[in-house]
């Protein structure tokens, strides 16, 4: 017989979290089997889940403690600031590195992922970045960039300096959608 822990693991499973509550300890503090002897006296092998999210529970805590060193960009910032300046310089070859870095790390603050990055800047530009999150602050969709109001195309319009919110308002008035 053993005391019963102070704090139980939570399971994301739950109907393992149903069987681990039936079985476990209960929470008075009395002297009483663990969850683990129960099940064994009872037949049940939870022993491989249990270890499987204790495993799973630990590599998270593991990863969570590596992303929060000082020093370090939370998530994964850095290597998509290093995807866009890839992906400008390929576009944009004229462009010197003091010229696309700045422009790089506009990209990755629109918090796009590569792919959507990649068809954003296709559409709008090496200096669109500011255009991308507008339109996606406004809900203008990447694929609304192709359609046609008022004889142009939204992405012209966008470049030629038409504000996000004014082409929504066209495509309003001309009864078109911009979202997908």
């Amino acid at each position: 017989m053993t005391h019963a822990r102070a704090t139980n693991p939570e399971f994301p499973d739950p109907e393992l979290q149903a069987v681990y509550d039936c079985l476990a300890a209960d929470r008075t503090g009395a002297p009483t089997d663990t969850a683990e002897a129960i099940a064994a006296r009872e037949g049940l092998n939870l022993a491989n889940d249990l270890a499987a999210v204790r495993r799973r529970t630990a590599r998270a805590a593991a990863a969570r403690r590596r992303a929060d060193r000082p020093g370090r960009h939370r998530g994964d910032g850095r290597s998509l600031e290093s995807y866009a300046f890839t992906l400008l310089s390929r576009q944009a070859p004229h462009l010197r590195t003091s010229e696309l870095r700045p422009r790089a790390r506009a990209w990755a603050r629109v918090g796009l992922w590569p792919q959507e990055m990649q068809a954003w800047i296709a559409a709008l530009g090496v200096d669109g970045a500011a255009i991308a999150r507008d339109c996606r602050t406004v809900g203008i969709a990447l694929s609304a960039m192709g359609v046609v109001l008022d004889g142009m195309r939204v992405k012209h319009r966008l470049r030629g300096g038409e504000s996000a919110f004014s082409v929504l308002a066209r495509a309003a008035a001309c009864g078109r959608s911009l979202k997908d």
